[in-house]
């Protein structure tokens, strides 16, 4: 385990302390110099509505219930301002959970007190709602950054969890959720799970009752927020496992400490209090799946091979630089095996259940947004790669660092294709793809290479 050395009490480990600043300042000049907040609406956009809808609804409207949506379709729905569900009974519910309400909320009650001040309509949009939610999912990246560096640095040296940190967020499509696209789920969870990287370190480390409330109720964030990263839980129950026989150690120890794990399963059961509670104001069930429209798992026919490497969507063909993610997952398991096996299965498992969704492209994205969140942890496997390299002759090191930074390279130039349309939102083909390879705006003959997702017939079966 390497530690940052200290001189006169003060941590040496400067660079990497520096290139979060580096990456809070890119973000923020990115935010103004775009002036992502223009519009009526701003960022707040496509799926994001509907994670949006409760705050608006709450404090502007003062009407979970949307019956104000009835009164003017028009402006509410066509206006793209709500995006809500009928129900049969002719009640209007919010389509998504409200744990991103919760992490907007700080800045959005910000944005409310002085819209009317600066002379905008305090009714949920327009500019100052749009800069505090940009400024949310800053605040959520930047504090998954320092977190994911404490992380690093107690396993790996300062130079490899610099080069791991600016990376993970300025070159892979984690710059593009946590700037256009920052109102969407990506940026927050990326900070949440990077946060739970370290709070299951440390509770391993030392099982506090502070920890254990932490875990629980970031858990409960987590899920909250989008369902299927529940699966970090396999992480947390994983962590530290070696050997076979440390499934038996394990288990002794969760027993051991069973008081804190029911307070654990007890705080990530708080967090859904709410959500359960409106869900039952509105339906009459304290549980409610709200994609009404057909929308659902093909849990025996996921579509693998084209999440990860096909041309329209594949994670490693539009954030290749996670290629060496993998490829470090080899020295993790030579020297820091703690953090291996929970790697491994949890990534295992997340990959099958998010291209069991039968829409496994997951709509107008840059690459395959839905591996945004899981970055941080699979920032470890990356630091144990860089950090091998590190260690090597010349000879090798050389070649090795220029691959790592091409491939790197790659990844941004990739996000600078899509902001110029040289990468298409969801019909692109391996055609289209070498069309655009190492051009930042598309040719004359590009849009004739796309080939359009239908789909309805996705949610049927042909995916």
């Amino acid at each position: 385990m390497r530690q940052g050395k200290k001189v006169f009490g003060r941590s040496r480990n400067v660079l990497s302390s520096v290139a979060i600043m580096l990456i809070a300042v890119v973000l923020l000049c990115k935010m103004f110099n775009a002036k992502l907040y223009g519009g009526p609406t701003g960022i707040i956009k496509w799926d994001a509505v509907s994670y949006y809808a409760y705050l608006p609804a709450l404090f502007a409207e003062h009407d979970l219930t949307l019956s104000f949506v009835k009164e003017n379709q028009e402006y509410y729905i066509g206006g793209d301002r709500y995006w809500p569900e009928w129900l049969p009974d002719g009640g209007i519910l919010i389509k998504t959970t409200m744990g991103l309400s919760f992490l907007y909320c700080p800045f959005f009650l910000v944005a409310h007190a002085l819209a009317g001040p600066l002379g905008y309509p305090s009714d949920g949009f327009g500019p100052p709602y749009s800069i505090a939610v940009l400024l949310s999912c800053i605040f959520w990246v930047i504090l998954g950054c320092i977190f994911l560096r404490k992380v690093l640095l107690a396993h790996f040296s300062d130079l490899s969890t610099t080069i791991v940190l600016v990376v993970v967020v300025l070159a892979t499509n984690l710059l593009y959720y946590a700037t256009y696209d920052a109102a969407y789920s990506h940026g927050y969870l990326f900070g949440l799970i990077s946060l739970f990287l370290y709070q299951t370190w440390r509770w391993h480390t030392r099982p506090t009752w502070w920890m254990t409330v932490a875990v629980g109720l970031n858990l409960g964030l987590i899920s909250l927020i989008r369902a299927t990263d529940a699966l970090v839980l396999v992480y947390f129950l994983l962590y530290d496992i070696k050997t076979w026989q440390d499934f038996g150690r394990k288990t002794r120890l969760y027993f051991a400490q069973w008081p804190k794990v029911l307070v654990m399963v007890a705080c990530t059961v708080a967090v859904w209090i709410p959500q359960m509670a409106y869900w039952h104001y509105i339906t009459g069930q304290f549980v409610f799946f709200s994609y009404t429209n057909n929308e659902h798992f093909f849990w025996t026919a996921p579509k693998i091979v084209e999440g990860v490497f096909g041309f329209r969507k594949g994670w490693l063909v539009y954030t290749p630089v996670m290629v060496f993610a993998l490829v470090g997952l080899i020295p993790l398991y030579r020297r820091q095996q703690q953090f291996f096996w929970p790697t491994v299965a949890f990534l295992a498992l997340d990959i099958y259940v998010l291209t069991s969704w039968w829409c496994w492209w997951y709509g107008g994205c840059f690459g395959q947004r839905s591996m945004i969140d899981c970055y941080g942890l699979l920032a470890v496997p990356m630091a144990a790669f860089l950090e091998w390299v590190l260690g090597r002759r010349a000879v090798y090191r050389c070649p090795l660092l220029a691959a790592f930074a091409a491939v790197a390279y790659l990844s941004f130039f990739q996000y600078k294709q899509y902001e110029h349309q040289a990468i298409h939102f969801d019909a692109m083909t391996r055609a289209a793809y070498f069309d655009s390879f190492g051009h930042k705006h598309p040719s004359s003959r590009f849009k004739s290479l796309l080939e359009h997702p239908d789909y309805e017939a996705a949610k049927n079966g042909a995916r």
